[in-house]
């Protein structure tokens, strides 16, 4: 398995460094910064306007909303943490010396993706309410794991579990803390 996963991250952190607006592309999307930014928006969205545009029945519902969504995306966060610090495991460029990294190296381990579960989180979380908010988020999720594998800095099964634990973890806490008729926010 280990090396179908080099194979794929080669080959595509292969195009890295020939087509200097793709890179540029990748870079700016896997930033923290714009991940940081997109999520504070989105909690600003669902966690202030929302509840105060809604009449006073539903406010209530709203601010749950909101905390639901936050918690899913909060709970992935600690969940890749706990499992970078348990697996250890080291980052694609210490270990593979013909990657091209295009990003400042990261400190901690690459498995698995902290960036593209933190956005598969927000994208699911948000795809409970809103289907088309939530699909927008489900193809910047995809980009930004695409581009963690194309700046050279996680496996793809590094993006694959950051992706399945992005998705599992607030589906569980929508299911455990949600009643089904309330996920039909547009």
């Amino acid at each position: 398995m280990h090396n179908i996963n080099t194979q794929i991250l080669e080959f595509v952190n292969g195009a890295a460094g020939y087509y200097h607006p793709l890179d540029i592309f990748f870079e700016t999307v896997t930033s923290s910064i714009l991940i940081g930014v997109l999520g504070a928006v989105i909690a600003a969205y669902y966690g202030i306007y929302l509840p105060y545009y809604r009449k006073d029945a539903v406010r209530k519902e709203r601010i749950k909303d909101a905390a639901v969504i936050g918690g899913g995306v909060i709970a992935t966060g600690i969940a890749i943490v706990l499992l970078k610090i348990f697996i250890a495991y080291p980052r694609p460029f210490t270990v593979l010396a013909n990657l091209r990294v295009l990003v400042s190296l990261p400190d901690d381990y690459s498995f698995p993706s902290g960036h593209s579960a933190i956005t598969m989180a927000l994208a699911t979380g948000v795809y409970c309410y809103n289907k088309k908010l939530g699909m927008l988020l489900f193809a910047f999720a995809f980009v930004v794991g695409m581009a963690r594998i194309y700046v050279g800095v996680h496996y793809p099964l590094d993006v694959a579990v950051g992706f399945m634990l992005g998705f599992l973890i607030p589906k569980l806490i929508q299911h455990f803390f949600v009643k089904k008729e309330s996920l039909q926010l547009q």
